[in-house]
């Protein structure tokens, strides 16, 4: 199964364009302060067979700002094996916050809940954990405690390093989302993971 902390993968994105990154524009879905996704964002679990990748944030204001949310990202789908059947739409989880300033732990309580439910009615083999934030370290050491695997997918901004030591498998999202980074960043602009 696919967990994707839309929260972090925006802030993390939003951060790196304001730093001067360039963007993809090919099949590239951005809505400020809510999803960042391109369906290569899967690419690190594209041999197995993905039972549902469930996409959790956040989303500032009324009942029908949700709805319209969640609607947008079941229509996102994801890179997966040639040979699967299985659907490959994104499931959301989107959470009502009161405003875009105010950082909640809804979608990370959510999330673990989520994973370790999963992990421990043996319903996955392997999860792969879209996010850089260093609080899923713990989660990450009990999911293999579980004996399953776990993938991580980061931007390098904010990036804990920790996540790629306990991680069975890392893989940088910058040169999948940005054509290019800013020149101070290397002599390529290319990316730091």
């Amino acid at each position: 199964m696919i967990f994707v902390d839309g929260e972090n993968l925006v802030l993390r994105f939003e951060d790196m364009v304001r730093r001067g990154w360039v963007p993809r524009s090919d099949d590239f879905t951005h809505v400020t302060d809510t999803i960042v996704w391109h369906s290569s964002f899967s690419q690190g679990v594209i041999m197995h067979e993905v039972l549902r990748p469930t996409y959790y944030t956040y989303v500032v204001g009324d009942t029908q700002r949700v709805g319209a949310m969640e609607s947008q990202i079941r229509h996102l789908h994801f890179a997966h094996h040639r040979n699967s059947i299985l659907p490959t739409q994104l499931t959301p989880r989107v959470f009502k916050k009161d405003n875009r300033s105010a950082r909640a732990k809804g979608v990370d309580i959510a999330m673990v809940v989520d994973i370790l439910g999963h992990v421990h009615a043996n319903n996955v083999d392997t999860v792969l954990l879209l996010s850089g934030d260093g609080d899923y370290v713990p989660l990450i050491a009990e999911i293999q405690r579980a004996c399953k695997q776990c993938y991580v997918s980061a931007f390098s901004d904010g990036l804990n390093p920790r996540i790629r030591t306990v991680a069975a498998s890392f893989y940088c999202l910058d040169l999948t989302a940005f054509s290019s980074g800013p020149a101070a960043t290397n002599t390529e602009g290319t990316a730091q993971c």
